[in-house]
């Protein structure tokens, strides 16, 4: 992983965090993929890593 790309509490890149705020406006993949210049593949693949960040949580912060 690179630098600061995962310094948040779920480590989302830059572009998981672009892909839902988008997400949560009620933009379809189609939206986002063409806002974002990328494919509804790749968008899909943003949400599902962050889906399994969010069941996943990391060791040291005392969920487990």
């Amino acid at each position: 992983m690179k630098g600061n790309e995962h310094n948040s509490k779920f480590f989302l890149t830059h572009r998981e965090r672009e892909v839902f705020e988008l997400l949560v406006q009620d933009k379809t993949t189609k939206d986002i993929a063409q806002q974002l210049f990328i494919s509804e593949k790749t968008v899909r693949n943003h949400i599902s890593n962050v889906m399994w960040f969010e069941t996943h949580p990391r060791e040291d912060d005392g969920k487990y």
